[in-house]
């Protein structure tokens, strides 16, 4: 019996692997700008208003100018945050910090690798799976954010 030749071999499993299709990565993308206006309708950041009002309260309370003057600033650039995110003008960083304990178990339920902000290019390799509904979901977005949202998109 003839010892097969190891070059030969190797160059059998190259073509193999060479025609072997490319494994399908999922990812899981969404519409930023819905995102922007869920989040800031959202139970979540209603809570740190909340909690920014209270502190402003007590600033005025006890007449507190530097702290209320503070988080008046607070306010005013998170309010321009918003407006420069909803125009795409700005990352959304504080966003994805927020929805960042929701990711995996969207991820999870989507079947993705990965949740991503902004794919530009993908290859025929990936596949792209809409999650913003998702997203909406583990946001709490009531009906009335959703209309919004369905103008935007």
């Amino acid at each position: 019996m003839k010892v097969p030749d190891l070059a030969a071999i190797g160059l059998i499993a190259a073509l193999a692997v060479a025609q072997a299709p490319a494994q399908t990565v999922r990812v899981g993308t969404f519409h930023k700008a819905s995102i922007v206006v869920a989040f800031y309708r959202s139970p979540l950041w209603a809570e740190s208003l909340k909690a920014k009002m209270a502190e402003m309260a007590v600033a005025k309370a006890a007449n507190d100018t530097k702290k209320v003057q503070e988080l008046d600033a607070w306010g005013n650039a998170h309010q321009e945050t918003a407006h420069q995110q909803l125009a795409g003008e700005a990352p959304i960083t504080n966003i994805l910090e927020a929805l960042a304990p929701g990711l995996p178990e969207i991820a999870k339920k989507a079947r993705v690798a990965m949740i991503v902000a902004d794919l530009p290019y993908a290859d025929s390799s990936v596949e792209t799976v809409d999650v913003t509904d998702m997203l909406l979901d583990w946001l709490k977005a009531d009906e009335r954010t959703r209309t919004i949202v369905r103008g935007l998109q």
